[in-house]
């Protein structure tokens, strides 16, 4: 299904993210060191991910809670966000293991998942061509850094 325009930004954005978690599994099946998986959680989050968090929590939230949208569904990509950013905080605080990483990665792909396969389509649904139309200008196209030029390339 083809994203309504206004939303492709963020929907670009979100191939980024699950390459991301796919390059995160990739270095723990090749056992790379912690400390080069968790610097590539910090810089993803501090080049990609914390912006597009920003965005959706600042532009889209806003105008679906002007509308008849599921709280059940904003309580969720909220609540993703949050045990996201606590994964982050323990990779910029040296402090990730394995484990964390693995959830890290996990989690990112499962709440992309989400937002793509439900809390999309159920946005585009409920918000007016106009309302789509302020949206499509406050997400500005981004220039997406792709963590695929991180220069350590713990996943070949």
């Amino acid at each position: 299904m083809k994203r309504h325009e206004a939303l492709q930004p963020l929907s670009r954005q979100h191939h980024s993210g699950l390459l991301i978690a796919l390059l995160l599994n990739k270095g723990i099946k090749k056992n790379a060191p912690l400390d080069v998986l968790s610097d590539f959680i910090c810089d993803c989050w501090t080049k990609e991910l914390n912006d597009h968090f920003e965005l959706e929590e600042t532009v889209l939230l806003p105008a679906l809670n002007k509308k008849h949208f599921p709280i059940s569904l904003t309580e969720q990509l909220l609540e993703e966000h949050q045990q996201i950013r606590m994964l982050v905080k323990k990779a910029f605080d040296r402090s990730m293991a394995e484990n964390d990483i693995i959830t890290f990665a996990s989690l990112l792909e499962k709440h992309i998942r989400f937002e793509e396969k439900v809390f999309f389509p159920k946005a585009e649904s409920v918000l007016s061509a106009s309302s789509l139309n302020e949206i499509a200008l406050l997400l500005k196209e981004s220039v997406i850094q792709s963590c695929i030029n991180y220069p350590n390339k713990f996943w070949e």
